[in-house]
This record gives C-alpha cells, sequence and structure tokens, in this order.
C-alpha cells in the first residue's frame, strides 16, 4: 500500500495537467482542486514523512499564501476572483510535484511533457486565433477542421487573445530551442525520436509566436533566444551579443520617447494607452497598499474608482499590463515582495548551477542545456511582463510554476550530486548507511565517486 501511495505522489504532477484542462472551463470541476490538493498532501506525509518538500521557495510562498488568504476578505466579488484563488494553488501544488518527481526519479519526463505540451498548444492557438496580416491566410485552417474553438479554455468568442498566446509560447520556446541547441547531437545519433519531437515543438512555437505579431511576445522571445545562444557561444561572441543588446536597447528608448512612435508595443492600446493603465494602477496600489484589492478586481474596479479618458469603457482590462503592478493589485506590496523574491532565487540558483558546471568543465552536459533553456524561458517571461502580463492564477500561469519547479529541480541535481561527492570521498572507510533521502547520480564525477565510470 505504501509502494502504492508513494507512486500516486511522485506521478501527481501528471494527474494535475490531466485535470487541468477541466478546471479551466468557467463552470464546474474548480472542485477538483479544492479536492485533490489536500489528498496529495495527506497522501505525501503518510509516505514520504512531510506534507511537502522543502525548497528555497518555502517561505516566499508561504507568504504569497498568506496574501492570497487575506486578499479572499478584500475582494468585493469572490466569484470573480476565485478561479484566479484556484489557478494559483493549481500553480503552487504543481511546483512541488515536480520537485518531489525530479529528485526522486529524473527531471526530463516532465521536461518532454513541458515540450510537448508547448506543441499542443501552438496547434491549438492556429485553431483558435484570428490571425493578423501578414499572416491571414492561416485563419483558413480552421475551414479544414471541426469548428470547436468555443470550446477552447479561455477563449473569449472562440478567439484566443493574440498577446496571451504569445505569452504562453515565450515560456516554451527558448527551452525548446536550447534542447535543440544542446542535446541535438546527442539525440540525434542515439534517440532521433526525441531529436525530432524537439524540432517539430521549435518548429511549432516560434513561428506562431511570430504570427501573432505581439510585438511583446516577439521581443520577449528575441531577449530569451539571445541568453540561450549566449550559453553555447565563446566568451568573445557573448560580448558581441552584450554589445548587441545595450544597442538595441538604446533604440527601443528612443523609439519609444518619440511622441510620433507611441505605438511602439502594436496593439489597440498601444504605449500611450499602457502608461495611462499604469498610471491608474499605481494609484489602486497607492489607496490598497498591504492587501491589494483582490485577484481579478483590477478590471471592474478601475472603471468606477480610477476612470480611463483615452480607453473606451468596452474594451475589457483583465490585468493592468505589467506583471510587477497586476502582483502588487492583487495580493498588494508583501505578496509584490514575495513574487519577486521568486524571480530572484531563481536567477541565483541557476548562477549557482551554471557556475558549478562551468568550473568542473562539463557544459557538455545535459543540465548545462536545462539550465541555458529555463535562463532564456525566464528571461523571456520577464520582459513579457513589462508591457503585458499573465496574471498570478492565469489559465497559462501553471507553465510559469513548471518553470520555477524544473529551476529548483536542476539547482540540486547539480549541486546536491558536487557536495555528496564531498561526502562520500571522506567517508569512504566507513560502514555504509541506508539513507532514504533522494540522492540524484552526480552529475560531476571525480575519481573517488562510485558513479565515476557510469557519466
Amino acid at each position: 500500500m505504501q509502494r502504492i501511495g508513494r507512486w500516486l505522489v511522485l506521478w501527481q504532477w501528471g494527474f494535475l495537467l490531466l485535470i487541468l484542462p477541466l478546471v479551466m472551463y468557467p463552470s464546474g470541476f474548480r472542485g477538483l482542486i479544492l479536492l485533490a490538493v489536500p489528498i496529495f498532501w495527506i497522501l505525501r506525509k503518510f509516505t514520504l514523512g512531510k506534507f511537502l518538500a522543502a525548497s528555497p521557495y518555502d517561505l516566499a510562498i508561504i507568504i504569497l499564501l498568506v496574501m492570497t488568504g487575506i486578499s479572499i476578505f478584500i475582494s468585493f466579488d469572490l466569484s470573480l476572483s476565485l478561479p484566479k484563488i484556484l489557478g494559483l494553488l493549481l500553480g503552487i501544488t504543481l511546483f512541488y510535484a515536480v520537485l518531489d518527481f525530479s529528485r526522486y526519479l529524473s527531471v526530463w519526463p516532465i521536461v518532454g511533457v513541458y515540450l510537448a505540451g508547448g506543441g499542443l498548444l501552438a496547434l491549438v492557438g492556429l485553431m483558435g486565433t484570428v490571425w493578423p496580416p501578414p499572416f491571414e491566410f492561416l485563419n483558413g485552417i480552421r475551414g479544414w477542421l471541426p469548428d470547436r474553438s468555443a470550446d477552447i479554455p479561455g477563449a473569449v468568442g472562440g478567439v484566443i487573445n493574440q498577446n496571451e498566446l504569445a505569452g504562453a509560447l515565450a515560456w516554451i520556446a527558448p527551452l525548446a530551442l536550447a534542447c535543440l541547441l544542446g542535446l541535438g547531437k546527442k539525440l540525434w545519433g542515439r534517440k532521433r525520436s526525441l531529436f525530432f519531437l524537439i524540432l517539430v515543438v521549435c518548429l511549432l512555437t516560434i513561428p506562431v509566436l511570430f504570427a501573432t505579431v505581439s510585438r511583446g511576445g516577439i521581443l520577449a522571445f528575441c531577449g530569451g533566444a539571445v541568453i540561450v545562444v549566449a550559453f553555447f557561444s565563446p566568451l568573445r561572441w557573448r560580448v558581441v551579443l552584450g554589445i548587441g543588446i545595450i544597442i538595441v536597447g538604446f533604440m527601443l528608448v528612443a523609439f519609444g520617447m518619440n511622441p510620433l512612435n507611441q505605438d511602439i508595443v502594436g496593439d489597440v492600446l498601444g504605449l500611450t494607452g499602457r502608461m495611462e493603465i499604469w498610471s491608474r494602477a499605481i494609484l489602486a496600489i497607492d489607496d490598497f497598499p498591504l492587501t491589494g484589492m483582490g485577484f481579478n478586481s483590477f478590471r471592474r474596479v478601475i472603471q468606477v474608482l480610477y476612470p480611463l479618458f483615452a480607453i473606451p469603457e468596452d474594451i475589457d482590462l483583465a490585468h493592468a499590463h505589467n506583471h510587477l503592478l497586476q502582483v502588487a493589485l492583487d495580493v498588494g506590496l508583501p505578496g509584490l515582495i514575495a513574487y519577486l523574491s521568486i524571480w530572484i532565487i531563481s536567477a541565483g540558483l541557476l548562477w549557482e548551477a551554471g557556475r558549478k558546471l562551468v568550473r568542473h568543465g562539463r557544459t557538455d552536459h545535459s543540465s548545462y542545456t536545462l539550465i541555458a533553456g529555463l535562463a532564456g524561458s525566464l528571461v523571456s517571461g520577464w520582459l513579457f511582463g513589462i508591457f503585458d502580463a499573465i496574471a498570478l492564477g492565469s489559465r497559462p500561469s501553471f507553465l510559469w510554476w513548471m518553470l520555477i519547479g524544473l529551476t529548483a529541480s536542476v539547482n540540486y541535481a547539480v549541486v546536491y550530486s558536487t557536495s555528496q561527492q564531498k561526502v562520500e570521498s571522506s567517508e569512504q572507510a566507513t560502514e555504509p548507511i541506508i539513507d532514504i533521502r533522494p540522492v540524484p547520480p552526480p552529475i560531476i564525477p571525480t575519481a573517488t565517486s562510485r558513479y565515476s565510470k557510469r557519466v
């Protein structure tokens, strides 16, 4: 019985992904989250000894959950906030599920499912988006397939928002690109099926992202792709890339400051509309600094307390078009600090793991490829969040939590394996100790390591 319970706990991330489409629908099925989450946590307590796995993010996540609980009492319409709250709870549960599976088994099955899901998302986007020029020929794809776009979760009137699709793909495409660059040769010689899977994901996600004509999404992906390429480039080319980024940054700033070029973002709102939204969001944060106004409340409150002049009232502003402002609106400044902490911790974990691999000359290891892809995807997501936002708890936000879980997992695999080798070296002559803790195979082998012949 305990073996079955352990198996269910380790594979809970797959179960959560399976019920995710049901939870996304506006009506019904959301009780599955309220039921499944505590069941898995209790099951983990009985099988592995703790309700949740320890991670560097624990304090930040606790603060985020506390502020989420407070937001329930602040929200003026709980029915409006509840879907986002459940989405956040699902994301956090998925984060810990990814952590469990990666520590006890392997991180790569999750990476494979993540990339395959990205390809599926691109296909769904092809069917559920009204494509603008010069990609209007893609609208003909709808004629080849049954018209079920109205059933797509998150589609408004059967149409998926182009910016939201671009933002979701920006979390996936850099990781797929890194796997293609870093693992392509190895997979071509060993497992060509996986090579073609990664290639297909790249050929789906990247062109579809560009077809959205979302300038914010395209800029975000390009920034993430530069980070990925830099990981696999010699030092001199990294310097060239850095100089190029600085030059492009100055050009974008100069372009945006020109009064004649206020449509730098490239959608209905443009930069002018976003600046007006940002100003209203700052006023709202000043009025509700400690608690925020509750999840998903800004879209209703803004026209009542902070009316807009340049944006028509019939435009539904689902968020503040900036991920930092949106988090502060949802869960207050304490929640924003916790959210920023998650980003900072992620950068630190990737930096620590990457430096260890570089210092030991293991840039050819698959974990280095994963670090490059995660860094590119997180940078891409951050850049997209400057001019747009995928709010906490929104339908695609589970992708971000999976990226955070993979970040903690690859750091654990690299850093823990190195420290474990030191323990083995110093205690080689002692009696073996039975330890049930997850111990991944060392990524950085040494002459004294019992894994040195296998790696």
